[in-house]
């Protein structure tokens, strides 16, 4: 047909068609939870990057790239999403040349394209802040460096070195990229390797195995230092939470065949979309029956799509199952499909006698695509902008800042237990909100305690304010993170929001606190042993007050500890309410004669100059009534701090 002699234009309008339809809503669909996890985790020192990614389930070459990329660009949501689309639509030119190479057909190569412009999967994870934009270009790279080498084999003289060379370095530069960047690729880079080793030994193009074979060991040991230092981490962490995976509890086949309706992207509408692409695949190889070619070069897309499936299927009985990590087979079905509709378009114009029937050349692919077009128009106009697959309920990732930035001063310091939160506090973050940092206690990543407890102390010698963000709460390792900066710290200021998520404000003792004359206090049963606080503080800061109790018997009713700083007019300019240690050692889980601790920090005003007196007391949180003292006070005056 004519358009085929002007490929280059229809591959831009592939590239263009592919650009404008990933690109939509990209500044108005909120971020997801994996792309909170992904600005945050980019925007990380090099070396503690790659140490996060190291214990992650994905490689550093996406992150290192988003990094550089955020450090142009800044936080943005837009911006980091525009990265993600221009790296997807690489894929759409690539997906010619790997089409062309593999198929030897122009016409197979620009229908390829502009599959691969429309493909719902590549749409969807086109335009998301995630590594799955990047992967399918770096297979279709080695897919083209394979096919490229095989086609040069086949010529009988295997021409200059170059001509020998550059293919095989094409495929080991996908491949490696591919490693890199999605580990999943794994399962398309094996199919592109045995379907070139396979189809070289069928024609005795030993040469050809030859540089293949190199191919693969040169890419493997360009990964090895990576997969030596990440690879034995992330298996260690599948194996042990393998255990509790109820995927254990079904049959590859069952993932298998999820697989097929995630790859076609039929989550709205159901058996329709796979069978429709079924139809047309097998139409396609009807239509190249009936002219007697023989449909053998279809080994490659299909063996990288049943790879990917069984893979993907394999991996999730050990971990988790999702669409995404089908991302690498979605090429595949846009060649697949390319073939298919360029078998239909040679046979149709083969039966259409003369050109007075030349209209009937192209009725059955237009059909076949009129067809694609109907069942596919929802998830093409809408689902795959929704991004719904990424979203965890109740959600709202603008709840960070909202319970921040209204307590917080440009000189506090905020740590995440979960990048994917400080990601979104990121975003929203403006020029007078405290910086971030993190202590990962939640999936997926927990890091050694002794690490956040370094990072923590090491921030604590240059910020007076802490806050500790903590996604769920106390759960799982939290509670450690929490439990330590009740400790060591002075909490100021708590609070609860949706999902579970915990924001405490803590002060930073700069000097040693001082001894009170409150030591020896008693209200009944309860002993105030010991009170400590600073003398003197700079205006804003957070006063620390630092108490020991024990219990001379048992303590029948979980009474609460209140701080406060009075003014020299009796007016209150600041005050800390909780059960001891910030609500983690309720009264009636103390045993008798233990000495428990209990810190608390009075957040002060920024204007305020002058004395306070800090007094100290216990109350009934059911009826707020404060307990008497032995002296019969309803507080006992702690000391006096000087705000200068």
């Amino acid at each position: 047909m004519r358009f085929v002699r002007c490929s280059s234009t229809w591959v831009a309008v592939a590239t263009l068609l592919g650009f404008a339809l990933r690109l939509p809503l990209n500044s108005v669909i909120p971020p997801r939870w994996d792309e909170g996890w992904s600005i945050a985790h980019a925007s990380l020192p090099i070396a503690e990057l790659l140490f996060i990614t190291a214990a992650d389930v994905h490689p550093p070459l996406y992150y290192l790239a988003l990094s550089a990329w955020q450090r142009a660009t800044g936080h943005e949501l837009f911006a980091a999403r525009y990265l993600s689309v221009s790296l997807s639509t690489t894929a759409i030119p690539l997906a010619y040349i790997a089409a062309r190479a593999w198929s030897r057909s122009q016409r197979t190569a620009i229908l390829a394209a502009l599959f691969m412009a429309w493909m719902p999967l590549a749409v969807y994870y086109g335009a998301v802040v995630r590594m799955y934009a990047l992967a399918p270009s770096f297979v279709l790279l080695a897919a083209y460096g394979a096919c490229r080498r095989l086609a040069v084999g086949e010529q009988g003289s295997e021409g200059s070195v170059i001509s020998r060379l550059q293919p095989t370095v094409i495929f080991t530069v996908g491949a490696v990229g591919a490693m890199l960047t999605l580990y999943h690729a794994v399962w398309a880079l094996a199919a592109v390797a045995i379907y070139a080793l396979g189809s070289a030994g069928a024609q005795r193009a030993w040469r050809v195995v030859r540089d293949i074979a190199w191919s693969v060991v040169v890419a493997a040991l360009v990964f090895a230092p990576w997969g030596w230092y990440a690879v034995p981490q992330f298996l260690s962490r599948a194996t042990a939470e393998a255990q509790t995976n109820i995927g254990r509890q079904f049959p590859v086949s069952y993932f298998a065949r999820q697989g097929i309706f995630d790859l076609t992207m039929a989550q709205q509408i159901g058996i329709a979309g796979p069978l429709a692409i079924g139809l047309i695949v097998a139409a396609g190889v009807a239509a190249a029956l009936a002219r007697k070619r023989r449909p053998a070069l279809l080994g490659l897309p299909l063996m990288i799509i049943a790879f990917t499936l069984l893979g993907v299927a394999f991996a999730a009985r050990q971990w988790a199952f999702n669409a995404r990590m089908l991302i690498c087979a979605a090429p595949a079905l846009a060649m697949l499909l390319g073939w298919s509709f360029d078998q239909l378009l040679a046979e149709t114009a083969r039966k259409a006698a003369g050109k007075a029937q030349i209209g009937m050349r192209c009725v059955a692919p237009a059909l076949a695509g009129l067809a694609l077009l109907v069942i596919y128009w929802p998830t093409s106009t809408s689902f795959v902008y929704g991004k719904t697959l990424e979203v965890f309920d109740p959600y709202d990732p603008h709840t960070y800042r909202a319970h921040i930035a209204p307590l917080a001063r440009p000189d506090d310091l905020v740590f995440f237990n979960v990048l994917s939160p400080a990601g979104f506090y990121a975003l929203d973050r403006r020029s007078g909100d405290p910086p971030w940092s993190y202590a990962l206690t939640w999936d997926p990543v927990v890091e050694p305690r002794e690490r956040w407890e370094v990072r923590i102390t090491q921030a604590a010698q240059q910020h007076d304010r802490l806050w500790i963000v903590l996604y769920r709460g106390l759960a799982g390792q939290n509670g450690h993170l929490r439990g330590w900066m009740d400790s060591n710290f002075y909490p100021a200021h708590a609070q609860w929001g949706q999902e579970e998520v915990f924001y405490g404000l803590y002060g930073v003792a700069r000097d040693p606190l001082l001894p009170s004359d409150a030591a020896g206090a008693r209200w009944g049963d309860v002993v105030l042993e010991d009170a400590r606080l600073s003398k003197a503080v700079s205006p804003g800061a957070i006063v620390p007050v630092a108490l020991t109790w024990r219990a001379k018997a048992p303590v029948l009713r979980n009474y609460k500890v209140f701080v406060h700083a009075i003014r020299p007019d009796g007016s209150m300019a600041a005050q800390h309410d909780a059960q001891p240690l910030n609500d983690l050692r309720p009264m009636t889980t103390w045993p008798v004669g233990e000495a428990v601790r209990d810190h608390h920090g009075l957040a002060l005003p920024a204007d305020y100059r002058g004395p306070l007196r800090i007094v100290a007391g216990l109350y009934d949180p059911d009826t707020g009534e404060r307990l008497r003292a032995a002296g019969g006070a309803d507080a006992v005056t702690l000391g006096t701090v000087v705000v200068r």
